[in-house]
């Protein structure tokens, strides 16, 4: 039997009438963002948090939509893994908040912080003067030219202010750039945080010192359609990978729970990955 769908009430149908962003770009690119789309508003409506989003997803700026979709990945991800949202809009250090906390019984919740640093970050001042950062992300082979281990640590570097002393903090990196932070691997992740020497700017990493003790673990998050080698798995849905580096100088309080580090860590502790099929 054909099941039959009602397309007006497709909360993504609904999003692509009224988005102020529609042909400034190709998204969403394929069938399987399309799907994706309806996935991710299906959780925030549950949430009782469209309305919340609602505005960045339907502005003028792509750039908007991009961040607030990979808020909205990440914490699914989340959730689909075991760790559902305990809180949107927690209160972190001072008068911060951060994107969610999320459940991690039996210990106390984890306070996530989603930061999506884009591909305007990557253009060379010449680029940006020309009016490149104005135009669409990819045109014909380009790339940035900008260090991805610097990258990690600027993110740490702004998003480090919001993290409480008394409660477990986790950084998700869901950057747009050229080429997503994730895609290197273990390398970029392990120039920003472990190495020991100060061959990098004159710091060494961010996780070899009690500078950033507040910062339980940094994770790199990506979403991707894999390479298709035949045209029968054309359909195959997006994979989203998530690189977890926890912070072995964190603070007791403020250390990542140990089911959540081996949640997303291979057998033998090092930094692994998890993905949605």
């Amino acid at each position: 039997m054909t099941v039959k769908y009602n397309s007006e009430a497709l909360l993504s149908n609904r999003l692509l009438r009224e988005a102020l962003w529609v042909g400034k770009d190709k998204y969403p690119t394929c069938q399987q963002y399309y799907i994706e789309l309806e996935g991710l508003l299906g959780f925030i409506q549950a949430h009782n948090r469209l309305n919340s989003f609602w505005p960045r997803l339907a502005g003028e700026l792509p750039q908007k939509r991009h961040d607030a979709l990979q808020e909205i990945r990440v914490g699914r991800f989340l959730a689909e893994n075991g760790f559902p949202i305990a809180q949107w809009e927690p209160r972190g250090n001072g008068n911060f908040i951060g994107e969610y906390s999320v459940q991690a019984l039996p210990s106390a919740p984890v306070f996530v912080e989603v930061k999506s640093p884009g591909w305007e970050a990557q253009l060379s001042q010449e680029q940006r003067d020309a009016g490149r950062a104005e135009q669409k992300k990819y045109q014909n082979v380009e790339g940035g030219a900008d260090d991805s281990w610097r990258a990690i640590r600027a993110s740490v570097q702004k998003a480090y202010p919001k993290f409480s002393p008394s409660q477990s903090n986790l950084l998700v990196i869901a950057d747009d750039r050229f080429m997503p932070l994730a895609t290197g691997g273990n390398l970029p992740a392990h120039q920003a945080l472990f190495l020991p020497s100060t061959a990098l700017d004159d710091e060494a990493g961010y996780f070899t010192t009690p500078a950033f003790e507040n910062l339980g673990g940094v994770a790199l998050f990506k979403q991707e359609i894999q390479v298709v080698l035949f045209p029968e798995f054309s359909e195959k849905p997006l994979r989203y990978e998530f690189l977890l580096y926890p912070n072995p100088k964190a603070r007791a309080e403020t250390a990542l729970p140990k089911k959540f580090i081996e949640t997303f860590s291979w057998a033998d502790g090092s930094a692994g990955s998890a993905s949605r099929p």
